[in-house]
């Protein structure tokens, strides 16, 4: 008798996400933890500031955010910063293999699905086997109007230093022509740092680049490698 792997379940593709985000259960509960989590942020006194918004006023279409990554708390930060009418549109792209259930085994895993979608429409992308699927679904979301956050470092830095980024983003902007946007975040390591739960007391800071296109004459990594460099070049003037 063989023994037989149980079927891994596939991440969401774009019609699955937008019927979740727009469940009237999710838009309560929403609505119940943002106001919780503005409570938690006074009590703990988290605060920070924000620079380059300006870079966003003059576009027109959803947009592609590309950011480095330290901490879980990265993702509040950089969805309050934006003006509140991007942001009501605004999807995160989450690991799939550490938010979501993938094996449709795990209740504990249903339910984190469940709340990170509820308070930053957070949806499940595949970061270690082949990200085709992904990579579509993400591309259907830019043409339904929604814009999306991307950490293309593919995991959170425990150092703070910034890694090299993954191409899978190019791609994206490629396929959908959409302008991406370099952001830099800091201060996220010291207020939740992994495997914390309660926040710590601390100042973060998020900047905006400029708006980068993808040229007819370059390749993904070049790109790429663009992209990366504004973000360092922002985490430099930070």
């Amino acid at each position: 008798m063989t023994s037989q792997e149980p079927t891994r379940v596939q991440p969401p593709d774009a019609d699955n996400i937008l019927q979740q985000f727009r469940s009237p259960l999710l838009l309560c509960c929403r609505f119940v933890l943002l106001s919780i989590f503005r409570v938690v942020k006074w009590i703990r006194r988290i605060t920070w500031t924000v620079q380059g918004t300006k870079n966003l006023h003059s576009l027109d279409g959803p947009l592609i955010f590309v950011a480095n990554h330290q901490s879980h708390v990265d993702t509040h930060v950089i969805l309050d910063a934006l003006p509140k009418s991007l942001r009501k549109t605004t999807a995160v792209a989450a690991a799939y293999d550490h938010f979501a259930d993938s094996e449709g085994t795990s209740i504990k895993k249903r339910i984190i699905q469940f709340i990170v979608a509820a308070v930053w429409h957070a949806f499940g992308i595949e970061r270690h086997k082949s990200p085709l699927r992904s990579i579509r679904t993400m591309n259907d979301l830019l043409n339904r109007g929604w814009s999306i956050v991307i950490y293309p470092e593919g995991t959170r830095s425990r150092t703070g230093t910034i890694a090299d980024f993954k191409p899978g983003f190019a791609l994206i902007a490629k396929r959908s022509g959409r302008p991406v946007i370099p952001v830099h975040i800091n201060g996220g390591l010291g207020i939740l740092p992994e495997a914390t739960y309660i926040p710590r007391s601390g100042q973060m800071a998020v900047s905006f680049g400029s708006a980068l296109h993808f040229e007819e004459s370059e390749s993904s990594n070049e790109f790429m490698a663009r992209v990366e460099a504004s973000v360092r070049e922002l985490a430099a003037c930070a």
